[in-house]
């Protein structure tokens, strides 16, 4: 549970925890357990974090708000934030990098299928090698890195 101290719905301290309660308080003796009401009797209540909202990881962002005093309850709401061209571009590039991560991870899983000794017919060892080029075609995607459609080895639907 968060809490805030508070007088007059002006926030003094937040976070703030009941241990500090105790410790800005080592004369007075507290239940183990408060109550909402004996918490504000001390200037201290709860605060609501509300759920992240739903938002374009691509080209926004989502910061917790400070806590603000709504219809009687201290609340923490969430601001969704256009993302700079500086942040667009380092998501970019991080987001190209696992997605060639994992098309690596597909192709060294695959290497074996190019081999002399591959086990496979001809027909078998053909197929991986157009599958194993439509992964390395992936960068080329006009979605890429975001909307990737990924191939499927031939027999695979």
């Amino acid at each position: 549970m968060n809490y805030l101290l508070a007088s007059n719905n002006v926030i003094s301290k937040f976070p703030y925890s009941l241990e500090e309660l105790r410790s800005d308080n080592p004369l007075t003796s507290f239940p183990w357990e408060m109550s909402a009401q004996e918490l504000a009797e001390w200037g201290v209540y709860s605060v609501e974090e509300q759920n992240p909202p739903a938002y374009n990881e691509q080209t926004e962002a989502i910061e917790l708000q400070p806590p603000s005093f709504i219809k009687g309850v201290w609340v923490r709401e969430w601001l969704i934030i256009s993302a700079d061209s500086a942040e667009l571009e380092r998501r970019t590039t991080a987001q190209a990098a696992l997605q060639r991560e994992e098309r690596n991870r597909v192709l060294s899983r695959t290497d074996y299928t190019q081999c002399l000794d591959f086990p496979g017919t001809d027909n078998e060892r053909a197929s991986y090698a157009v599958f194993r080029q439509a992964l390395r075609d992936v960068p080329d995607q006009v979605g890429f890195p975001w909307d990737v459609v990924w191939p499927l080895p031939s027999g695979e639907a």
